[in-house]
């Protein structure tokens, strides 16, 4: 019977989204952080002195028990269940004798090989994912940094939700590459953390734009209309502009200027010159071109 509950949860589980935002309770308990070691010729973690099959790949725990894979960016949970076809091919790939409580089923399996996925979920998911167990061992990417930060922790003193979002954010900078990784940190990190974030800095009212917040221009338009009314209105009489030159000689008048003028252009710049008794001036008496 159990085995035929297990069935329908895993079916059902290919109907699901691939990173379902609901978190449940896995017969695991871990007190403390784990010690960590990694995989020789993986990009995986294992835990060795856990009776567990506990890994960490791609800034995730990942956690295999009852048949199914649950992921959480912390080292106990809480802890998302992941869909089959979901599941990240590096983990599949992780040899039998990592698995520290093998199911019954992984029995007579190869150690040194990893699990018989096919007969675990069957020939439709062995369909869907054909070349599962192939891959280029040299060209295998490096391990995640380890979330060292969390050591810290315990179960007596393990940080609320919003805690872990907010330590995560501060003390780990990498971010998942694994499609399904990056979905199950966006939604236990990097959603939440800008929610809580945007609800602790509400953003602030807007206010009319006063007089002195205005840009310099839009105050000068506002001013010159009133500039205008007021110097019109504080003009006096008595300093009226002189009218133009043109004005002058319909009048009669003369314009000082004129004669300012006539002056320069008789001297050609020069100043007067007083002019001594009984000699007349070298250029008088003389007509241009004519000798004497």
């Amino acid at each position: 019977m159990r085995k035929l509950i297990t069935i329908l949860a895993m079916a059902a589980s290919t109907l699901m989204p691939p990173a379902a935002n609901a978190s449940v309770n896995i017969a695991i308990n871990i007190v403390q952080y784990p010690a960590l070691q990694r995989i020789p010729g993986y990009p995986v973690y294992y835990a060795p002195r856990l009776h567990a099959n506990y890994f960490f790949y791609d800034g995730l725990y990942w956690v295999y028990v009852d048949d199914a894979w649950y992921a959480s960016p912390w080292f106990d949970g809480p802890w998302d269940l992941v869909a089959i076809d979901s599941v990240p091919l590096f983990i599949l790939r992780i040899p039998v004798r990592y698995y520290l409580s093998r199911p019954a089923m992984f029995s007579g399996w190869a150690i040194n090989a990893p699990p018989r996925w096919d007969r675990v979920w069957g020939p439709d998911w062995a369909h869907r994912h054909a070349n599962w167990q192939r891959w280029n061992r040299a060209a295998a990417p490096a391990p995640a940094p380890l979330p060292k930060y969390q050591q810290r922790f315990t179960r007596a003193n393990y940080p609320t939700d919003l805690q872990r979002r907010e330590l995560a954010q501060q003390h780990y900078r990498y971010r998942p590459h694994d499609p399904q990784a990056r979905q199950t940190w966006q939604a236990h990190v990097g959603d939440s953390t800008r929610q809580a974030h945007a609800r602790s800095n509400p953003p602030r009212q807007s206010r009319p734009q006063d007089q002195a917040t205005r840009p310099l221009d839009a105050q000068d338009r506002d001013m010159r209309p009133a500039m205008r009314e007021h110097a019109k209105s504080s003009r006096s009489p008595s300093h009226r502009e002189a009218p133009p030159d043109n004005v002058l000689a319909r009048r009669g008048q003369s314009d000082p200027r004129d004669f300012a003028r006539s002056r320069e252009l008789r001297h050609e710049g020069r100043p007067d010159k007083p002019q001594r008794p009984g000699r007349p001036d070298k250029d008088e008496g003389h007509e241009h071109g004519k000798r004497h």
